[in-house]
């Protein structure tokens, strides 16, 4: 879990922050490119497939007992909604049984979650640098050029899209997006990243873990950034 940054005693946001900015910094002041692609998982806590994550669970080590009880602690749960209101207070629906999910107001449930997205580092090509906090997820790529870039970007987003159907996850395109850094005197093309006829808005401005990763002038937005 060396790319993992959620949920994990001693390692808060700011590790993964630092992971991301340095890696960043470093290939700028080695003067190649730097791309990096922050993904968006629709709901996915709540996709989780339970027998899929049951199935990885003997490849951590949890097997006997252990693992039935995990077993126990996911399989037949059940769910009802109510609805208040002053026309009708009793207002019930049927009981449904949850198929897909880990409880997330839980101790266990985003644990669950690390163990079911733990090999995407090793889905994705040695040239990517992944960095995870539970479900948000950057994926970093340093390329001499801009022909190389675009190449190994699409190249993980396509092993990225396949890992993540395998789970049965999916990408939000509309909140996925691709954000590139230069330095101020370096003049590139834009890069397209696309998979299946759906593209990743390219931004020059982003959001992750409560920093603002900007593109322009980024070395001393950074250390700003950090610096609250």
């Amino acid at each position: 879990m060396g790319n993992q940054f959620g949920f994990r005693k001693v390692i808060a946001t700011e590790d993964a922050i630092f992971k991301l900015t340095n890696e960043i910094l470093n290939a700028l002041n080695n003067k190649t490119l730097a791309g990096s692609i922050f993904c968006d998982l629709e709901k996915a806590f709540n996709s989780v497939n339970r027998d899929v994550l049951l199935s990885k669970l003997p490849y951590y080590g949890v097997r006997g007992k252990a693992e039935l009880l995990l077993e126990s602690y996911l399989q037949n749960r059940y769910q009802v909604v109510q609805i208040n209101s002053y026309l009708n207070s009793n207002t019930v629906s049927e009981w449904t049984k949850i198929r897909y999910g880990v409880p997330q107001d839980s101790i266990l449930g985003p644990l669950l979650f690390l163990v079911y997205i733990n090999n995407l580092p090793k889905a994705i090509e040695h040239k990517a640098i992944p960095i995870l906090f539970a479900d948000s997820t950057s994926i970093l790529i340093t390329s001499p050029n801009n022909i190389q870039l675009q190449s190994d970007l699409n190249i993980v987003f396509g092993q990225l899209n396949k890992l993540f159907k395998a789970n049965v996850l999916s990408f939000n395109f509309d909140k996925t997006y691709f954000t590139k850094f230069t330095n101020r005197s370096t003049c590139t093309s834009d890069i397209l990243i696309t998979y299946e006829d759906k593209c990743i808005c390219t931004v020059i401005e982003t959001k992750f873990l409560g920093l603002f990763i900007n593109n322009g002038a980024w070395g001393s937005i950074v250390v700003k950034a950090l610096r609250y």
